[in-house]
């Protein structure tokens, strides 16, 4: 009887390890996440002098930078960025990243008291100098598309 317990319990552990490390692979391959199968691909990219991101800016008097997660709630910051740049990616028209910056600029009229006449999609390069006292980093931007009116 005892031994046949252990047998059972034994076959339970590795049918769970596997199951594991089944899903794992899936997520892995797939590039989805599900905690705590994923990749972890936040910490899984190793960074140059030289950073680019996307960021989004508000027209009304002049740009304002749109960076918290109010601003196009239910959205987080991060996910909202890397949507942007898969469809930046998956149509070169630009039409499909438009249409996206409209309803972003939709979304944010109807929940802020104070509209935005237009959104701009912009691409920051980033170039850092940490070893070099006294410098600071050198930012640029490139406009990568744009939704609404213009002041």
């Amino acid at each position: 009887m005892l031994r046949s317990d252990r047998v059972l319990h034994s076959r339970t552990a590795n049918l769970v390890i596997l199951t594991f490390l089944a899903i794992a692979i899936v997520d892995i391959a797939t590039g989805l996440e599900h905690w705590p199968f994923g990749s972890y691909p936040m910490y899984s990219l190793l960074y140059g002098k030289d950073l680019a991101y996307l960021r989004l800016y508000g027209l009304r008097d002049g740009e304002i930078e749109l960076r918290r997660d109010a601003d196009f709630a239910p959205f987080d910051q991060p996910r909202l960025t890397m949507a942007l740049s898969r469809i930046r990616s998956s149509d070169p028209s630009g039409r499909s990243l438009k249409q996206a910056l409209a309803g972003l600029l939709d979304l944010y009229n109807r929940q802020h008291p104070t509209p935005l006449l237009g959104i701009r999609l912009y691409e920051v390069n980033l170039t850092l100098k940490p070893d070099s006292p006294g410098s600071r980093n050198r930012q640029t931007r490139v406009l990568i598309a744009e939704a609404g009116s213009h002041p």
